[in-house]
């Protein structure tokens, strides 16, 4: 998931930002969340501590009067902690822009305020899908990918983050619950089996993340996760699953 961040210090606006980031984000399904709108940059640098994003998007201003950190320190400081981290600067300073490339902070973007909130809104829109397509082709470059289509568009997830696919209750559809999410798309089983083989075959139902197995309820043949869901395993199948599980579980 691209974990998104916005730092203004003026509350209206930092409100209005949030919205239109959090509006966008539903209507395209992506696979991101606003973590944090604050107006205090300190906050933000100690919730990246206690709670450090794998992937990252932050909208930021460049000027808070009232900290002793600019939102530029702050730019720096995510660089040095964060692997992944795309920066957007939002603000009313427009002759920091240069000073930004300079520090090497290298944002993906500076949206100025004085070009009105109709085309700031669009400008945000706009950040959010260059993000999003950046974040996209940094995990197909860099991770193992489960993917899956729904409307014609395609979206993906680490694989190290599926739990297991079910079929669903809904003909021709499949379920894969994840470890932040659970996403219904058309689909059938074997297909799936097919394309990912790294996923066991449980039973008819379910095709397993074996490595993502927290425990085992041996009397009734069943495997469970860290969010708590459980798939069942046929019997026939059981011994073979068991002791690949405990094999894992032991490492």
């Amino acid at each position: 998931m691209l974990a998104v961040y916005l730092c203004e210090d003026n509350p209206e606006q930092l409100k209005h930002y949030t919205d239109v980031v959090q509006r966008y984000i539903m209507i395209n399904d992506y696979d991101m969340q606003v973590q944090l709108a604050t107006p205090s940059p300190q906050k933000l640098l100690a919730n990246l501590t206690a709670n450090p994003p794998e992937y990252a998007l932050f909208f930021l201003d460049i000027e808070f009067p009232a900290e002793d950190i600019t939102g530029l320190e702050l730019a720096i400081t995510i660089r040095q902690r964060l692997g992944f981290a795309e920066i957007v600067f939002v603000t009313t300073h427009s002759e920091m822009a240069l000073l930004t490339f300079e520090r090497k902070v290298e944002p993906m973007d500076f949206i100025v305020k004085d070009l009105g909130r109709a085309q700031i809104d669009q400008k945000l829109r706009e950040n959010i899908d260059y993000g999003y397509e950046r974040y996209t082709n940094y995990l197909g470059n860099t991770e193992n990918l489960f993917s899956y289509t729904i409307g014609g568009r395609q979206f993906s997830m680490p694989m190290g983050d599926v739990y297991f696919v079910a079929t669903s209750d809904m003909a021709h559809k499949v379920t894969v619950h994840a470890a932040n999410q659970l996403v219904e798309f058309p689909g059938f089983l074997k297909d799936i089996a097919d394309e990912y083989p790294e996923l066991y075959r449980t039973d008819k139902s379910f095709l397993v993340n074996l490595a993502n197995v927290s425990g085992l309820d041996v009397p009734n043949r069943r495997l469970i996760f860290p969010n708590g869901d459980e798939t069942d395993v046929a019997t026939r199948r059981f011994h073979e699953v068991k002791t690949l599980v405990q094999k894992h579980l032991k490492a």
